[in-house]
């Protein structure tokens, strides 16, 4: 066995460890890899940190390759698409992690040797196989190495065979891809009540109308451990706001993440009525956060806690913009989300005096409406300490204003494309 090979299979045998990761790098280095050496340590760092911090920031918006790997993706282990491939998203501190997986057939006669190069810790399942497929995969090796998983579609005779295994305990987040179906209320009742349930902190919803109370009901039965928490595009209502946070699904929450739900002001004015004391994320986009519900999260002394909030696709007005500016408990705020919400001159007007603006690190104003007397009080405002990225939309800014701009915030502000 080469010393290569001996590093990395020092990684794949104690995957949750950084120190084999980073002597990996070590040998990148002195072996004329410099780039690929900075690229594992760069994601061995940006996996300790929360997506506010400023090297986290840096990396979305400056070095987008450091956080998806696309020039090392040759690195990786070869698979055999479509049937077993790597995710788009591949990369997690610096080596091979997540796999789209179609056919467990695949996946068993390419699985111990892709683990023997490749610390695997997230996969997408899609449900083709029968029960005795799955069955076999809860008892094989990844298993144990799994952190997140990802259901395309329906997850019920995959978690059947997961939800009881002792080898999955090491599953922290589970994505369900497709919520709908007037049976996932069961799924998560019984995989809540299984040794699985009792030890996940992420669970996570898209895209589901179907038994919405019930699985409400579900999460409210079982799921007291959770610290992360997503219902995106589930069709909450105010009504379901309300019930959702009176029970205790949310609160050890710390990432709530409630997207794309008609809550209207009223819906967000229930969820800001019971936030949970230790949130440090709070995802507002699309959810109809307007007048009365802006003004209700200003007022609302729970989101003193608060890193980051995304409020992207509810649109301001001037009065709103001044209210949340003015909220004294928005100034713990590092990362704030308003892509696509109208600003415009006057909206911005406030924002740069808000008592929030000082200790940004990322502020998304793509798409909106920004005239040059807007941008103008940007050129005018204080540059916060710690900002990494104030983030336009190229198309929206003129050449001479973004030359300006440059020299007023220097690298700190990004143009970014459609």
């Amino acid at each position: 066995m080469t010393e290569h090979d001996a590093l990395l299979a020092a990684v794949c045998a104690e995957p949750d460890e950084d120190t084999p990761r980073l002597a990996y790098a070590d040998f990148l280095e002195e072996n004329g890899e410099p780039d690929r050496a900075a690229f594992v340590r760069a994601q061995v760092e940006l996996a300790r940190l929360e997506p506010w911090e400023p090297f986290a920031v840096e990396c979305r918006w400056r070095r987008p390759d450091w956080v998806t790997g696309e020039p090392f993706r040759p690195t990786l282990p070869r698979l055999v698409g479509p049937s077993v491939e790597w995710h788009p998203m591949a990369f997690r501190r610096g080596l091979g992690w997540y796999v789209n997986v179609r056919s467990l057939i695949a996946w068993e006669q390419l699985g111990p040797d892709v683990l023997s190069r490749a610390p695997v810790g997230e996969m997408q399942l899609w449900s083709a196989a029968t029960l005795d497929d799955w069955y076999r995969f809860a008892d094989s090796a990844v298993v144990s190495r799994l952190r997140r998983v990802h259901f395309a579609n329906n997850p019920i005779e995959p978690l059947r065979a997961l939800r009881q295994q002792p080898r999955a305990c090491g599953l922290t987040d589970v994505f369900f891809h497709r919520a709908s179906g007037a049976g996932m209320p069961l799924v998560v009742e019984e995989l809540l009540d299984a040794p699985l349930g009792r030890v996940l902190r992420g669970l996570h919803f898209h895209i589901g109308y179907e038994s919405l109370e019930d699985l409400i009901d579900a999460l409210n039965g079982g799921a007291p451990g959770l610290e992360r928490l997503t219902l995106g595009t589930m069709g909450l209502t105010a009504y379901h706001a309300e019930v959702l946070m009176g029970g205790p699904a949310v609160t050890g929450l710390r990432q709530l993440d409630l997207r794309n739900n008609p809550l209207g002001s009223r819906g967000v004015g229930q969820v800001l009525d019971r936030l949970p004391a230790g949130l440090r994320s709070l995802g507002l986009a699309g959810t109809g956060a307007t007048g009365y519900g802006l003004e209700a999260l200003a007022d609302c002394g729970r989101t003193a806690g608060l890193r980051h909030l995304d409020l992207s696709h509810n649109p301001f007005t001037p009065r709103s913009a001044r209210t949340l500016a003015r909220s004294p408990y928005l100034t713990g705020l590092r990362a704030l989300g308003l892509n696509g919400c109208r600003i415009g001159e006057r909206e911005l007007y406030h924002f740069v005096r808000g008592k929030f603006w000082p200790g940004l690190v990322e502020l998304d104003l793509r798409n909106n409406p920004v005239p040059p007397a807007g941008l103008a009080h940007l050129l005018a405002a204080p540059v916060p300490e710690n900002l990494v990225a104030l983030v336009l939309s190229a198309e929206r800014v003129g050449s001479d204003m973004r030359a300006e701009l440059r020299r007023k915030y220097g690298e700190r502000v990004v143009f970014a494309a459609a």
